[in-house]
């Protein structure tokens, strides 16, 4: 069970960063074409408020997609799937036409069926249109390029700047006044590689009269910065530079990847997650239908001791059942923020109180002591639904792990603005690697108690979770045969 936990944090843990994106929009699109999810970035990038408003929007009739309604761009995915990136356009809720470039990720289920369609997005309008102003650059006339948001030099053809032209954008760094660089050359510029790049590319455009495009990383103070050159043919023996700032386009293509990578990871680790839960639910109601049987058919033939075990077994089987789905849900839904905070002034003492009274039965089948040692008067500010858990899990364990005739006791103390509990037994122990391994979620493990009782491998990840969401820390010592003492702080009540 633990394996399955582990598989869905990373799942959740990455999902809820794939969300929380700032460069990149996420949009999810099932296999009707309606999105199931879309990010803030997308969201803003294309003028809506919420997701309600997006789908209302994303209808058949709409032109959110330039002249793609949803069920054509859901069939253009799919058909586009082994091309993985692909470019589209996009109208905005106020009209706005954008350029943007998808990167295609299709999901599938265990069966290998694709399932629903993750495309990452990346806004490009900008290199677009200077794409297509360059296009309808007339020799000569550089007019159109003012509204280019770029540098703007004239070059020669053996690499010397002839002249500075234009720039509407105060954000290029890489010259703190462009003027002075008229005369040099390229090499008294730039670095030996970029310059040997921005050289060929000038004599390939003057040889060709084609467009030439190069990229090159530069070190200012310690940062390093990446350049895009396009050059663009003027006349036999000069070109155009067009130097712009790419640095921040680079940084969305490294989190592009990263994202791809981890969403990749966590489509598989959800699935693997569901295939675990199936496969641990399933152990325990083959065995509860298997005593169920047993009883249903044979019980003409059974003892009294016989019925009176296999009884007993199920009620176990369905107690266990029940405590696994109860710590499954509260889990899941604490991880995906669906259990709020609420923390008040709670008293630990009767908490512990409440909870011997709920396990005094269970503890008595093993005629083990338990003890409240906690000070009515040590108050803590904390959830008072999510500690009852975790006191509740920790007793149960203990109970679990002492022997016949053993002592529980729960203890508290004040320690600078913390409430300390601590719940000890004189249980079976762990030793060093169980002890290293236990709050590691791909190392939890559940081992059976002095009574052979059986665990669900959740109890201790909710209970570090639950400590964690109220500001405080769980933390274990242990020997082996000798006993195990679980101890958490939480913050002191509000004076």
């Amino acid at each position: 069970m633990s394996e399955a936990i582990n598989i869905l944090q990373n799942s959740l843990s990455l999902e809820k960063s794939l969300l929380n994106q700032k460069n990149l929009g996420i949009i999810r699109i099932d296999l009707e074409g309606k999105p199931l999810f879309i990010n803030d970035y997308l969201l803003s990038l294309l003028k809506f408020n919420d997701f309600n408003e997006f789908l209302e929007y994303f209808s058949k009739d709409s032109e959110i997609r330039k002249n793609t309604n949803p069920d054509k761009y859901l069939n253009y995915l799919k058909s586009e799937i082994k091309n993985k990136f692909i470019e589209s356009k996009w109208i905005t809720k106020n009209g706005k036409l954008l350029f943007l470039k998808e990167f295609i990720n299709p999901v599938y289920n265990e069966n290998n069926q694709l399932v629903y369609i993750d495309s990452i997005i990346e806004d490009v309008t900008d290199i677009k249109i200077i794409d297509e102003l360059i296009k309808n650059y007339q020799l000569r006339d550089l007019s159109i390029l003012k509204a280019i948001p770029d540098l703007l030099f004239l070059i020669s053809f053996d690499g010397v700047f002839l002249d500075f032209k234009y720039s509407s954008n105060n954000s290029i760094r890489i010259f703190s006044n462009p003027m002075e660089i008229i005369g040099k050359r390229v090499e008294e510029i730039f670095p030996n590689q970029a310059a040997d790049l921005i050289i060929n590319a000038v004599r390939n455009t003057l040889s060709d009269k084609q467009l030439q495009t190069v990229e090159f990383s530069l070190e200012r103070d310690g940062k390093l910065s990446y350049y895009e050159a396009r050059i663009i043919y003027n006349s036999d023996n000069q070109a155009l530079i067009l130097l712009r700032d790419i640095s921040i386009q680079k940084q969305a293509q490294t989190e592009l990847i990263k994202v791809k990578e981890d969403l990749e990871i966590a489509n598989a680790e959800k699935d693997k997650f569901f295939s675990l839960i199936a496969h641990d639910l399933r152990t325990p109601l083959i065995g509860l239908t298997g005593y169920a049987e047993i009883l249903a058919e044979d019980i003409d033939n059974l003892s009294k001791e016989e019925i009176k075990e296999y009884s007993s077994n199920i009620v176990e089987i369905s107690r266990l059942t029940i405590k696994f789905l109860t710590n499954l849900l509260e889990w899941s839904r604490l991880q995906t923020g669906k259990i709020q905070y609420m923390p008040t002034d709670i008293s630990i003492n009767l908490i512990v109180q409440s909870i011997f009274q709920l396990l005094k039965s269970n503890a008595s089948r093993k005629n083990i002591v338990l003890v409240n040692k906690t000070d009515p008067e040590h108050i803590a500010y904390a959830d008072e639904n999510m500690i009852y858990s975790v006191l509740n899990n920790l007793i149960s364990n203990a109970i679990k792990f002492t022997n016949f005739g053993g002592e529980i006791i729960v203890s508290s103390r004040i320690d600078d603005n913390k409430i300390i509990t601590s719940v000890k037994d004189n249980g079976v122990g762990m030793d060093d690697e169980q002890i290293n391994n236990l709050f590691l979620l791909n190392k939890s493990f559940t081992t059976p108690g002095t009574a052979k009782e059986k665990g669900t491998g959740l109890g201790m990840i909710l209970c570090r979770d639950f400590i964690n969401k109220n500001f405080g820390k769980l933390w274990v010592s242990s020997k082996l045969g000798e006993g195990t003492e679980f101890s958490f702080s939480l913050p002191r009540y509000k004076s």
